[in-house]
């Protein structure tokens, strides 16, 4: 009887249990990080009739720019990214975007392309809600912008020249 005791009392130690706690605090910063690839700039040139009573025409596009962008955002936030151009087209003439729906290797609420767009020195939304999200990085990930060129006005062309520079700004709702 004595061994009978010993041994309900040596279970009841063995199937005793303890704990212990660590607290862990944990920050995450807003994050808004925005880029267009590969790096440079490109040329558009109008193409000259080459028989009288033909027009000028253009069938210059680019679609060789990405944009890319990383994005970490306050609970309930959502992000845009705005379009604008920073110059002077030539007279008649339109610049005109296109940005097709997400492509790549990121993740998240990365948002809906606003397309077309035609660029002038008013911000416009070309990518609309944007939460936490991150494309990937380079050509080939994120939105692929396609730009081209259309006369808007005979009447207006001139022998000249322009430099416009796009610039994209990535901002909260």
């Amino acid at each position: 009887m004595k061994y009978l005791l010993f041994l309900i009392l040596l279970c009841q130690d063995m199937s005793a249990q303890t704990t212990a706690s660590v607290n862990v605090s944990i920050s995450l910063p807003s994050v808004a990080l925005l880029d267009v690839e590969p790096n440079g700039g490109f040329n558009f040139n109008l193409i000259s009739p080459t028989e009288a009573g033909n027009p000028s025409t253009t069938t210059a596009t680019n679609n060789t720019k990405w944009l890319n962008f990383t994005s970490a955002v306050v609970k309930g936030t959502t992000r845009k990214i705005m379009v604008q151009s920073v110059g002077s087209l030539p007279n008649g003439i339109n610049l005109k975007l296109v940005t097709a729906n997400y492509t790549g290797t990121g993740a998240g609420a990365l948002g809906n392309a606003v397309s077309p767009l035609y660029l002038s020195s008013t911000q416009q939304t070309v990518v609309n809600a944007i939460g936490g999200a991150f494309t990937g990085n380079g050509v080939g990930n994120g939105y692929n912008l396609m730009y081209s060129l259309e006369i808007a006005n005979y009447g207006l062309l001139r022998n000249q020249s322009a430099s416009v520079s796009i610039l994209y700004t990535l901002m909260d709702n």
